[in-house]
C-alpha cells in the first residue's frame, strides 16, 4: 500500500477519488465528511487525526481503493462499493468466516436475508445459521461504530429482530 505524501496531496488524492465514483461515494470538504451514498451515511473526517492516507489494489479483483488510516490505528477504506470498514468482534467474539473488510451494502444483504426469514417464515425455528448472520449484523454495526458512523438506526432494526429470535426461540422450547 503506497502511502501519499503531504496533507494537501492526500485531500487531493481523496477528493479525486470520490469524485471518480460519484454513485459510491461524496466528500464534503467543507463538512469535512465522507458520505457513504448505497446507505447515506455522513463519516466526519477530522484531518487532524489522518496519519496516513495510501493508494491499493484489492488483492483478488485489482480493483483501486483508498485507505485513510488515522491515528488511533482504525481505517476507512473508499472504493466502488462505497466506505468500508473492519467489522468488530469485540460484541460476539470470533466469528468463523468473517471477512476483513465489510460495507453498509454487506449489513442490508445480511439483514435481508435475516428479516425475509423471521417475517416470512414465522412457523420456523431459530437455528445455529440466523443467530451467525445476527452474530455478523452485530460486528458490522460495531465496526461502522468504531469507526465514527451513527449506526442508531440500524441498532433499533436489530434490536427488533433480536426481539424475534429471543420470542421464537422462547415459544419453541
Amino acid at each position: 500500500m503506497e502511502g501519499i505524501g503531504d496533507r494537501t496531496a492526500q485531500r487531493a488524492a481523496l477528493e479525486s477519488f470520490a469524485r471518480e465514483r460519484p454513485a459510491a461515494i461524496l466528500y464534503d470538504p467543507e463538512a469535512p465528511a465522507l458520505y457513504d451514498v448505497f446507505s447515506g451515511k455522513a463519516l466526519p473526517l477530522e484531518w487532524r487525526r489522518v496519519a496516513r492516507v495510501a493508494e491499493a489494489r484489492n488483492a483478488e479483483t485489482g480493483a483501486p481503493y483508498l485507505a485513510v488510516l488515522r491515528d488511533d490505528g482504525r481505517q476507512v477504506l473508499l472504493a466502488d462499493v462505497g466506505l468500508a470498514f473492519a467489522p468488530s468482534t469485540a460484541s460476539t467474539g470470533p466469528l468463523p468466516g468473517l471477512p476483513p473488510v465489510v460495507c453498509f451494502r454487506d449489513f442490508a444483504a445480511t439483514e435481508g436475508r435475516l428479516a425475509h426469514y423471521l417475517l416470512d417464515h414465522p412457523e420456523d425455528p431459530v437455528t445455529r445459521s440466523h443467530l451467525d448472520l445476527f452474530a455478523f449484523l452485530l460486528a458490522v454495526l460495531d465496526g461502522a461504530r468504531d469507526v465514527g458512523f451513527d449506526v442508531s438506526r440500524e441498532e433499533r432494526r436489530l434490536e427488533a429482530l433480536l426481539a424475534e429470535i429471543e420470542a421464537r426461540r422462547a415459544g419453541g422450547a
